[in-house]
């Protein structure tokens, strides 16, 4: 498995920790406008979160 593969995969694992503590977080909040940019930015993590994984890896790894 290359450190790319691994970088992304440590990624997307972040990212969906972080977009179900983010989803919880939005359901405490009042304000709609709030919920909503909680709920993007989860989502927008979701897909950033792996793609940085995917350069960041090999650079952790010396490849």
């Amino acid at each position: 498995m290359s450190a790319g593969l691994i970088g992304a995969l440590v990624g997307l694992v972040v990212a969906v920790g972080d977009l179900v503590l983010l989803r919880l977080l939005a359901s405490r909040v009042e304000l709609p406008e709030t919920k909503r940019v909680l709920n993007i930015t989860g989502l927008s993590q979701l897909v950033l979160l792996p793609v940085v994984g995917w350069f960041v890896g090999p650079l952790l790894a010396g490849e």
